[in-house]
């Protein structure tokens, strides 16, 4: 979930994690160390989000949510980082984001500083996270709803882990994805392997050997190392020759695409033609990495937007993700797709 893009509600009953005691920092930081994610699905529009548990500095493990398309830690105020002996470290310095596609609301706040604490992990030092206490409706939405930042119901969890690559993540009010502070090769690639049911992200872990490997593209903004890479379109199986940026993006629970009117999928009524199946791969290579199949419900009707004069973009939402391996290096600029054994 790209910060452009739309949070889907999720189920307002959220599960929170206790631990006996602080996992340790300690052990070889070359190893791979497994991090447990859950999968739920949304009972109103059927759609699938991933979490992960992250205790901040002292307060209790709490849910957030797991998201590629995005980079940085951005916790509501329902969270409680200003609370008396919280362990986090504060600072005035400014930070906001802006959810929706157009923009449809904006968040603002302020760095903080804190560790943080996986299942059996910790961070060896305090992370930049973006501590968001306020909302503003931007100029494509004036008309915006503000909700109550420190009501978990209305905000619909405590925040957003922005697990991705791409994006700013250095500069002022800009927060990195935590796991590229970790030391050695934890820092540097983490494997993710979701199912319906759960799944799990390995820090540290290498790419299996018959992966597709997308390459990234230099960021253009500063503060971004990495920007979209390229795919290139497969249509029930066959190469269409059109080839657009794409987003894997776990936040956002429904596929979509912007087109600038040469991407040519089956559509009807400005969505992908229920029972297509989009294939994406990297250019030059003769097969998908990865399939997404167009349905007529909401949790899997692909919408297809037409931009003029844009790139034409594609997010394969989280069920790109779904029985794969999928593989981000930041060291080689990569994100690769394996299946899942």
């Amino acid at each position: 979930m790209r910060f452009i893009q739309i949070v889907l509600c999720v189920a307002l009953t959220l599960p929170v994690a206790v631990w006996a005691q602080r996992p340790s920092t300690s052990g070889n930081v070359d190893s791979p160390a497994s991090i447990p994610l859950t999968v739920v699905r949304n009972p109103r529009f059927g759609t699938y989000s991933a979490k992960i548990v992250v205790g901040i500095g002292n307060l209790s493990p709490l849910p957030f949510g797991f998201d590629t398309g995005s980079s940085g830690l951005h916790v509501f105020a329902d969270a409680g980082l200003d609370a008396p002996n919280s362990g986090a470290q504060c600072t005035k310095i400014p930070t906001s984001v802006t959810y929706g596609n157009p923009a449809r609301i904006t968040y603002n706040g302020v760095v903080c500083y804190a560790q943080l604490h996986f299942a059996g992990l910790s961070t060896p030092a305090t992370v930049p996270v973006a501590y968001l206490t306020s909302a503003s409706c931007p100029p494509t939405n004036p008309d915006c709803r503000i909700p109550d930042v420190r009501s978990v119901k209305a905000m619909h969890g405590y925040g957003v882990f922005g697990a991705g690559l791409t994006g700013v993540m250095r500069g002022a009010g800009s927060v990195p994805n935590p796991f590229l502070t970790l030391p050695g090769r934890r820092g540097e690639t983490f494997t993710i392997a979701l199912r319906r049911g759960g799944g799990e992200v390995v820090l540290g872990e290498s790419e299996p050997a018959d992966s597709a490997e997308f390459a990234l593209r230099p960021g253009t903004r500063i503060g971004e190392r990495y920007s979209f890479a390229q795919t290139c379109l497969f249509v029930d199986g066959r190469a269409t020759g059109a080839c657009l940026l794409i987003s894997f993006d776990t936040g956002n629970g429904v596929p979509w695409i912007h087109d600038d009117g040469t991407i040519g999928v089956p559509q009807r009524d400005g969505f992908v033609r229920a029972g297509t199946r989009l294939g994406f791969a990297p250019p030059q290579s003769g097969s998908p990495a990865t399939v997404v199949v167009a349905g007529t419900s909401f949790d899997d009707g692909i919408k297809v937007v037409q931009i003029p004069n844009r790139a034409p973009l594609a997010n394969t939402s989280i069920q790109a993700f779904f029985d794969r391996v999928v593989t981000y290096d930041d060291v080689r600029g990569v994100i690769a797709f394996a299946d899942a054994r």
